[in-house]
C-alpha cells in the first residue's frame, strides 16, 4: 500500500472530477495513492474499477455511528464538507501513512509535491491563506469582506502529519464536524472552513503555506501571475502545484468562477489554457452524465429524498 496518500470527498455527481484530480496526481506524482470518500451509494450506477488505480471508500462502510444523524442534519454541501475529517482519520488509521493531504475534487495537479513534504519535515499541519494582500478598493467581488466572511484558510487543502500533534488536531475538528458544519454566515459558519482559523491558535507545529502555486484559485488571482515555461507553468517565482476550480460553471465555461467577478480570461490567456485542460477531463470522464446523478443523501425541504429509498 502506497504510503503517500491524497484524499478526496464527493457525491456521485462529483466523481468525474475526483477522477481527473487522481489522474493529475498520477501524472506528476506516480508514488502517490488517492482515495475518494465516496459520500453516496455506488449501488451499481457506476463501477469502481473504471476509478482504478483510485480507490473509491463508500460512507456506510466506516459504519460510522454519528452518519445517520449527520446526513438527517446536512445539506449535500454541508455532509460532504463535515465528512472530510472522517475519512482522513480512517485513513489515517487504515493505512497508517506518514502523512496525508487532503484536495478538494474540484483541483488538478501540475508539478511534483515535493516541496509541499518538505513543508511538512519540520511541521504537523500546513494549511494555505484564500488571500495575503489587499484586494483594490472596488465594488467588485471578492473582497476582503468576502474572506473575513468564509475563513482565512481554504478547506479545500489540507496537510497532515500523522504524529500526535496532526491527530489530536483531526480529532478535535471531527467532533465538531458532527452537528457545528452548517452553511450559516449568521452564526459565523461556512461549513467546515472557518473552523481553520483556530487551529494556528489551537495546535502546535501549523504551517501557514505561502507557496504561491499552491491553492492558486479565483480568490487570490490578485497577487498571482500565471507563466510558461518549456511546458511547465509557474506562479510568480514558484511552480504551479495545483489549480483550485472553485465555483467552475460547466454551463457558462466563458467564466473564472460563478462566486466572483474581478476577473476574466482575457486577463489571465495562460489560465484560459488551465481551464481548457480541466473541462477536456471531464469530458473525457463523463462529467456531463454524472451530474444526473442524484445523491442518496441528498436533502430537499421536506427532508432526504424518499425516491432513492431512504426515510426522512
Amino acid at each position: 500500500m502506497a504510503k503517500k496518500i491524497v484524499v478526496t470527498t464527493c457525491s456521485l455527481h462529483h466523481l468525474a472530477q475526483a477522477k481527473a484530480l487522481g489522474d493529475s496526481i498520477l501524472k506528476f506524482n506516480p508514488d502517490y495513492k488517492l482515495i475518494i470518500g465516496l459520500v453516496d451509494k455506488l449501488n451499481g450506477r457506476v463501477l469502481p474499477e473504471y476509478y482504478f488505480p483510485h480507490e473509491l471508500i463508500e460512507v456506510e462502510t466506516m459504519h460510522l455511528p454519528e452518519f445517520e444523524g449527520m446526513y438527517k442534519r446536512y445539506t449535500t454541501l454541508e455532509l460532504n464538507c463535515a465528512l472530510k475529517s472522517f475519512f482522513i482519520d480512517h485513513v489515517l488509521n487504515t493505512y497508517s501513512p506518514d502523512f496525508i493531504f487532503f484536495l478538494d475534487s474540484d483541483i488538478l495537479v501540475f508539478d511534483s509535491f515535493k516541496s509541499v513534504e518538505a513543508a511538512l519535515s519540520d511541521h504537523s499541519i500546513l494549511v494555505t491563506p484564500h488571500i495575503t494582500s489587499s484586494f483594490p478598493k472596488d465594488d467588485l467581488r471578492p473582497q476582503e469582506k468576502d474572506i473575513l466572511k468564509t475563513g482565512i484558510f481554504n478547506a479545500g487543502f489540507l496537510g497532515l502529519r500523522n504524529d500526535s500533534n496532526g491527530q489530536s488536531m483531526i480529532r478535535w475538528l471531527k467532533e465538531r464536524m458532527v452537528d457545528q458544519c452548517y452553511e450559516r454566515p449568521k452564526e459565523g459558519l461556512n461549513v467546515d472552513q472557518k473552523w481553520l482559523n483556530l487551529v494556528p491558535l489551537f495546535f502546535e507545529s501549523v504551517k501557514i503555506l505561502l507557496h504561491a502555486g499552491c491553492n492558486i484559485a479565483y480568490w487570490n488571482l490578485h497577487e498571482r501571475i500565471i507563466h510558461k515555461e518549456n511546458e511547465r507553468y509557474f506562479v510568480n517565482n514558484d511552480s504551479l502545484i495545483f489549480y483550485h476550480y472553485s465555483g467552475f460553471s460547466w454551463e457558462r465555461p466563458e467564466i473564472i468562477s460563478k462566486h466572483q467577478d474581478r476577473f476574466r480570461f482575457t486577463d489571465f490567456p495562460l489560465l484560459k489554457e488551465l481551464f481548457d485542460f480541466y473541462r477536456d477531463a471531464l469530458i473525457k470522464n463523463d462529467h456531463e452524465k454524472m451530474l444526473t446523478q442524484h445523491s442518496y443523501f441528498k436533502k430537499t425541504k421536506s427532508g432526504v429524498l424518499h425516491k432513492l429509498g431512504l426515510k426522512k
